[in-house]
């Protein structure tokens, strides 16, 4: 009786100290961009971009810290993908209600594309050297995003909300930086990338949220799957 009174108050505990971790996050990585921005040892673009186009950029290949920023959102991207994906397997294979796992199956999905975006170049470089330009693609992503935001609607007017509410102006205005600028000068490419940067693990910390409390949530005797 005592182990299962310590479990449940553990359990009770654990949205507030999630809330608590996913807060941290986001103050570390925005930490982390202002320091890539502002350090005086190396231009910080170099540090944003990935490492091909930094070795272009500076004319020298290759330096270690090039696309430092760049990898570590990719991998930020690939944690989101793996948590949502990971949860929503989690929760369809208790049997729980696909309106239980379908949203955190849509927020993996688009993680895992847009980290494989970041990692190959695909709007960038692969996907327009097929003939599909690169307009069309970040199109898609917007409206891909769009649809995300509807199916999350409840939870972007909550608490609940809040990191994903956070994440969608930090790219907002990452985007707006590209299009109202369009420079490859060295604080410009800082101010778009850290924008991004912070809104890649605001984005993470709510994934991580969400899934924890679906878990948390899951029905303790889910009824089985039929075998067919």
């Amino acid at each position: 009786m005592t182990i299962q009174v310590a479990t449940r108050s553990a359990l009770r505990s654990m949205p507030r100290l999630m809330t608590i971790f996913s807060s941290l996050l986001v103050a570390l990585a925005t930490l982390a961009a202002a320091v890539a921005s502002f350090q005086p040892f190396a231009d910080p673009r170099l540090l944003f971009m990935d490492v091909i186009a930094g070795a272009q950029a500076s004319g020298y290949c290759c330096r270690g810290y090039y696309g430092v920023m760049s990898s570590l959102g990719a991998i930020s991207w690939a944690l989101a993908a793996g948590t949502a994906l990971f949860a929503a397997l989690c929760l369809w294979s208790r049997g729980e209600a696909a309106s239980r796992w379908s949203s955190l199956a849509f927020g993996g999905a688009l993680s895992l594309a847009l980290c494989l975006d970041d990692m190959l170049l695909l709007h960038e470089s692969i996907l327009p050297g097929w003939g599909l330009p690169q307009e069309v693609v970040l199109g898609a992503y917007g409206l891909t995003g769009m649809a995300y935001a509807f199916v999350q609607r409840r939870r972007l007017l909550s608490s609940e909300g809040a990191f994903l509410l956070l994440a969608f102006l930090l790219f907002g205005g990452s985007l707006a930086i590209d299009i109202l600028l369009h420079s490859t000068e060295s604080m410009a490419v800082a101010a778009e990338d850290s924008l991004k940067f912070v809104g890649i693990h605001a984005w993470l910390a709510f994934h991580i949220d969400q899934a924890q409390r679906a878990v948390l949530s899951m029905h303790p005797n889910p009824p089985p799957h039929p075998v067919s």
